[in-house]
C-alpha cells in the first residue's frame, strides 16, 4: 500500500531559496560557489541556473534535498522539520498515536469518553501515570516526563523515531523519549527522505516489540525477530516471503485529490479507529472457499462448520515461536533479594527481578480463542478501576455465539497478580520510576505502601492505606506471526484433531458444555 511521493511544499521551496542565498553571486569557481553548502554538484548548480529555485527540489528529488540541507545545517530537533512539514505536524498532534488517548469507540460502557494508553490499567507495568519517564521511551514525542507534557506543541513530536531510514535511531531508556546521546542525529536527518520516508519494520517494531518492558514481553506476536525474519515465522514480513513492512497493512489515508498523507495509524482497537486505512485479510486475499479448495480435508470449510472463525485462528497456530513471551507476572514477589537470579532453562530468560517480581516465559504459545465483536472490557484509572471478583478482568473481548457481529479470534492470555486497595477494592497504580511524583519510587525504595500512596495521589485515586495483591487476567489480540499455509491448523496430518483433540480448546469459554466432536452441546443464551 505504498504511496507516491508528494511534491515539495511552498515552505520547502522557501528553504531552497535560503540555501541559494548562501551561494556567492559573483563566484569565479565551483568551490567558492558552494561555500556554505556541502557536496552541491556541478549538475545541481546547473539545475539551479537552468530551472530556478522553484523546481530545484523536484528536479534533484526530496531524498537529495534533505541530504543537502542537513549536511549544511545541523538537526535542531523537530523545529528543523517544521520549516517544511507544519501541516504534517498538525496532523500528528490530533492522532491517538501521539496523544495516547482518543474518543472511545470500543470500550463497553465508556463510548464517547476520552481515554487510552495513558489511563488504562494492565497486568504488565500496571499503568503509565507516575511512571512516564520510563514508559514514554516509546512515545512518538520528546520530553513526555509527566502529566504537564504539552500535547499541543508540534516541537514535542519526534519525527525521526518513525521515519528513520538508517536503522541507527533510538531513544534513551529513561529519558522521557529523548534521543539516545549515541545517535548521530544529522546522519539520521540527512537520510530521512530515502524510500519516501516510509516507516521501516525496524522503526515500528523497535518500539512495539518492547511493550511491557522487554522484547516480546507483552504482545507475544511482535518481537524484534520480525525485523528481519523468514516466512517460517511470518509469511508477510519474512524477507524470503512477502517482505512487507508494517505500513503495508497499517496504511495511512491518502487524500485522492492532493496526494497528502494523513498521519494517523490504523489498527487501534479502542479509540482513534478511523485514523488510517487498516487492511484486512480479504483486502488482499480472495474468497475463503477458493483459497481453501486444496485443503487436506475440504470438509473443514463446508458452509456452517467454521464460518465464524477469523482467518487468524488457523493461520496463527502459535506465537512467540522465535523469541519467548511473558505469560505470567507476579508483582507480589517483588522486592526480595534473590541470588543467584533463576534462569528459565528453555528460554534463557530470568524468572525473577527484584523490581518486578517473578515471571513465567514460554515459546510456541498456542493462543486462546474467544468470540469477539470488536468491543472490549477494560479498566480505566479513576473511572471503572474497582472490582467485585477475582481474578480481575483487565482486558477481554465482548461477544458470544449469539452475537451476530462476533467471530472467534485468537488471543494471548496473560495472568498474574498486582496491587489493589484492600478496602475500596480498586486496582492501584504504583509509582515505580523517577522522583517526579515523590521520593519513593518502588524501583528505588522497594516500599509498597509509599509507592502506592504516591502513585494514587498522582493519578487521582483514593488510597485507604491498605493494600493486597489480587489475581488478574488480560487477553491481548493476536494478528502477527502468520505461519506458512502448509503449517496452518487443520492443514497437516492432524486435520480435525489440531483443534478437537482433548485439552486443546477451552470449549466452555466458547459457549459449549464440552468439545462438540465428543458430544458437547451449545450453552443456551443467558437472559
Amino acid at each position: 500500500m505504498r504511496t507516491s511521493q508528494a511534491p515539495p511544499s511552498r515552505a520547502c521551496v522557501l528553504l531552497i531559496a535560503a540555501l541559494v542565498t548562501l551561494v556567492p553571486a559573483a563566484s569565479g569557481s565551483t568551490d567558492s560557489a558552494v561555500a556554505g553548502l556541502r557536496n552541491l554538484t556541478q549538475a545541481e548548480l546547473e539545475i539551479l541556473s537552468e530551472k530556478g529555485v522553484d523546481e530545484f527540489a523536484e528536479a534533484v528529488g526530496l531524498e537529495r534535498f534533505h541530504e543537502l540541507w542537513f549536511q549544511s545545517y545541523s538537526y535542531e530537533g523537530t523545529a528543523s522539520c517544521l520549516e517544511c512539514h507544519g501541516e504534517e505536524a498538525a496532523d500528528v498532534l490530533q492522532m491517538g498515536h501521539f496523544k495516547w488517548a482518543g474518543k472511545i469507540v470500543n470500550i463497553e460502557g465508556l463510548e464517547g469518553e476520552v481515554h487510552g494508553k495513558k489511563d488504562l490499567v494492565n497486568n504488565f507495568c500496571v499503568a503509565v501515570g507516575s511512571n512516564e519517564p520510563r514508559c514514554t521511551q516509546c512515545h512518538i514525542g520528546y520530553g513526555y516526563k509527566d502529566d504537564s507534557f504539552d500535547f499541543s506543541n508540534p516541537e514535542n513530536i519526534d519525527c525521526l523515531v518513525c521515519h528513520d531510514q538508517t536503522g541507527t535511531y533510538q531513544k534513551g531508556k529513561t529519558s522521557a523519549g529523548m534521543p539516545d546521546p549515541s545517535v548521530d542525529l544529522d546522519f539520521v536527518a540527512q537520510n530521512i527522505a530515502f524510500n519516501g520516508g516510509e516507516p521501516t519494520r525496524k522503526a515500528c517494531i523497535g518500539c512495539h516489540a518492547k511493550a511491557g518492558g522487554g522484547d516480546n514481553v507483552k504482545h507475544g506476536d511482535i518481537s524484534t525477530d520480525l525485523i528481519a525474519t523468514t516466512r517460517e515465522f511470518d509469511v508477510h514480513m519474512g524477507v524470503d516471503g512477502g517482505d512487507m513492512v508494517c505500513v503495508d497493512c497499517h496504511a495511512s489515508k491518502v487524500d485522492p485529490d492532493t496526494g497528502k498523507v494523513v498521519h494517523g495509524i490504523p489498527g487501534m482497537a479502542l479509540h482513534s479507529v478511523d485514523e488510517g486505512d487498516m487492511q484486512q485479510c480479504e483486502d488482499c486475499h480472495t474468497d475463503r472457499a477458493a483459497i481453501h479448495a486444496n485443503l487436506v480435508d475440504p470438509a473443514l470449510m463446508e458452509s456452517g462448520w467454521h464460518d465464524r472463525l477469523a482467518c487468524q485462528v488457523c493461520h496463527i497456530p502459535a506465537i512467540a515461536r522465535a523469541i519467548s513471551t511473558k505469560t505470567e507476572w507476579y508483582w507480589a514477589d517483588a522486592g526480595m533479594n534473590v541470588d543467584p537470579i533463576p534462569i528459565d532453562e528453555t528460554t534463557g530468560r530470568p524468572t525473577y527481578d527484584k523490581k518486578k517480581g517473578s515471571f513465567v516465559w514460554k515459546n510456541d504459545v498456542r493462543p486462546v480463542l474467544r468470540y469477539a465483536n470488536g468491543t472490549w472490557r477494560r479498566k480505566v484509572i479513576g473511572v471503572n478501576d474497582q472490582y467485585d471478583q477475582t481474578p480481575v478482568d483487565l482486558g477481554s473481548p465482548v461477544g458470544s455465539f449469539y452475537d451476530d457481529d462476533a467471530m472467534i479470534y485468537p488471543f494471548k492470555l496473560m495472568v498474574g497478580n498486582q496491587p489493589a486497595d484492600v478496602h475500596t477494592q480498586s486496582m492501584l497504580v504504583p509509582h515505580l520510576f523517577g522522583t517526579g511524583p515523590g521520593p519513593n519510587p518502588f524501583w528505588g525504595r522497594f516500599d509498597w505502601h509509599s509507592a502506592l500512596e504516591e502513585g494514587a495521589a498522582y493519578n487521582g485515586q483514593d488510597y485507604s492505606g491498605g493494600y493486597e495483591f489480587v489475581d488478574t487476567t488480560m487477553l491481548l489480540s493476536v494478528n502477527h506471526e502468520i505461519a506458512p499455509a502448509e503449517d496452518a491448523l487443520g492443514q497437516g496430518m492432524g486435520g480435525c484433531v489440531d483443534c478437537h483433540m482433548p485439552g486443546t480448546i477451552d470449549w466452555e469459554a466458547l459457549g459449549w458444555t464440552a468439545n462438540p466432536i465428543s458430544g458437547g452441546a451449545r450453552v443456551p443464551p443467558s437472559d
